[in-house]
């Protein structure tokens, strides 16, 4: 019984390693639950690796106590272990140096500017460089930091019993006029928490930033576009309440990811659509930039016969109350390449090369339709070896590449400061 609870923990291993490399899901072909699996597996073993080790030696450690060892399959699964902890170890080193990579990407694509703007959170030069206690306690580590406030569940919104609510993070000095940041949760637009990325928000309202995570109604007790509706409901009661929270109304960033990086895409491509602000039509529902991480950005594709993705095709279907045959209008509405103008704000585009659920091609040919435009101060950034929802928790992958997003976010508040008219 040993030997063979001891060999299924073996091959277990090897292969939640190698799925971390390759995620054993195809989109083609696998249902919605087993790609979650391979995905949320892939996250937890990739990105939680000092976690996973421990769990491992502790199992090996409770091994011991039988003969196994005395055997060769002992030895030989030991090796197997040993082997997949080296091969983890060595993607975090490349996750150490994928900083200095991003630097030089975002210094290739926006040239000397970018260079002018110094990042005041380094990202770890090495393992002795990581925040041990941010990455094994996250919530904890957003909490106690003292520079910040955090206003939990703040009501912007209430019709009817609908209660929408927001989480707010601001500098505890009083200075008017922060910057502002739009943070939208992910989850399929189905489900999601208000606090996710946190480590963003607490390090952009460290550096005097007022960052508002908002919640929204999900699919399927509504369709599209009633998500984006929620929000611009939440940037007009900003913009409300912009002097009492000190915001400059004239500045707010939108940022999320996956679902949440689709909708912040459409908060910064649709300004004032009054198709989008039933009973606000006037207010000023207007972004200065927008960062999707790992975002959904095409509709169309999971339908087709040449490129199928049934586990994609069956949330749409929810979302949007239909297929691109029976509901035209709202995929022509929730795709957001259709809305790309010579007015649309600056961009950055996050995409993990091994995400499970989103392909890097998806976020690719958006960023070629952003460039037709020539959207200005924009930006594709590639991440080798890394999954969806990086950055949830602060984890060495989110440690690595949040303070890049950070000092894009300052240099676009600065960019716009020096325009004429600026503040």
């Amino acid at each position: 019984m040993v030997t063979f609870l001891f060999l299924f923990w073996t091959l277990s291993s090897v292969f939640l390693t190698l799925n971390v490399f390759r995620p054993f899901a195809n989109r083609k072909s696998s249902s919605f639950p087993a790609i979650l699996i391979s995905f949320a597996l892939g996250w937890l073993v990739g990105d939680l690796l000092p976690q996973w080790i421990l769990l491992n030696f502790g199992i090996l450690l409770l091994f011991s106590f039988s003969d196994i060892f005395y055997q060769p399959l002992g030895w030989g699964g030991l090796v197997f272990h040993l082997s997949g902890w080296i091969i983890l170890c060595l993607r975090l080193w490349v996750i150490l140096n994928l900083p200095e990579r991003l630097d030089q990407n975002m210094e290739e694509q926006l040239g000397n500017i970018w260079l002018k703007i110094l990042p005041n959170n380094h990202p770890p030069d090495s393992i002795l460089g990581v925040d041990w206690y941010s990455w094994l306690n996250p919530n904890n580590a957003v909490e106690e930091d003292p520079r910040i406030e955090i206003v939990r569940e703040h009501v912007f919104h209430e019709e009817d019993g609908l209660l929408l609510r927001m989480d707010i993070y601001r500098p505890r000095n009083s200075k008017k006029k922060h910057p502002g940041l739009l943070q939208i949760h992910g989850g399929a637009w189905i489900c999601g928490s208000k606090r996710q990325a946190a480590l963003l928000m607490a390090h952009m309202a460290a550096q005097g930033w007022v960052c508002f995570s908002v919640g929204y109604r999900f699919s399927p007790d509504i369709v599209f576009p009633q998500h984006l509706i929620d929000v611009k409901r939440a940037l007009q009661w900003i913009r409300n309440h912009a002097d009492e929270y000190g915001v400059d109304p004239d500045f707010i960033v939108s940022t999320g990811g996956s679902a949440g990086g689709h909708l912040a895409s459409l908060m910064a491509l649709t300004p004032n659509r009054p198709e989008f602000q039933p009973g606000f039509e006037k207010a000023e529902t207007s972004i200065q930039g927008c960062v999707p991480i790992y975002g959904v950005f095409n509709f169309s594709e999971p339908f087709n016969e040449k490129t199928p993705y049934p586990a994609k095709a069956r949330v749409l279907k929810l979302v949007c109350g239909g297929t691109p045959d029976t509901q035209p209008d709202c995929y022509q509405q929730i795709t957001p390449a259709n809305w790309i103008s010579k007015q649309t704000p600056p961009f950055l585009l996050i995409q993990g090369e091994t995400d499970a659920l989103i392909p890097v091609e998806e976020t690719k040919t958006f960023w070629h339709a952003l460039q037709s435009k020539n959207v200005p101060l924009s930006a594709f950034l590639r991440l080798p070896l890394v999954e969806h929802a990086f950055d949830i928790f602060p984890t060495l992958t989110a440690q690595c590449i949040v303070p890049t997003i950070e000092r894009y976010l300052i240099l676009l508040h600065e960019n716009h400061i020096n325009l004429p008219g600026g503040k």
